[in-house]
């Protein structure tokens, strides 16, 4: 593997994840979770949906939050990044193992 197959993978990762939660923004409007209805009822399916299939875009935009409201140092911001970039390169692996599941060639 190597640079430029991380950078497919980071791509398909976040990319994937941001389509899912923009898309399920404007579909779902109405359903789209807070945290004080979701700690009140733990099972709601679309707030597991969004966790399952747009989790790197949630997580980096709670970051981009957070680092705005200056509640993050440097480090714990560097520190998420790594992790949200990490779980980005799995979804981006799972995304394109399911391509080429497809049939689609994808180097």
């Amino acid at each position: 593997m190597n640079i430029a197959a991380l950078f497919m993978l980071l791509l398909a990762g976040f990319g994937v994840s941001f389509v899912v939660l923009d898309v399920s923004r404007i579909a779902a409007p109405r359903r789209w979770p807070s945290a004080r209805v979701v700690m009140a009822d733990n099972f709601r399916p679309f707030a597991i949906f969004l966790a399952l299939f747009a989790g790197p875009a949630l997580f980096v935009q709670a970051l981009w939050r957070i680092r705005a409201s200056a509640g993050l140092s440097l480090i714990d911001t560097m520190l998420a990044a790594v992790i949200a970039g990490g779980w980005a390169l799995c979804y981006g692996q799972v995304v394109m193992q399911c391509a080429g599941m497809l049939g689609l060639r994808v180097s």
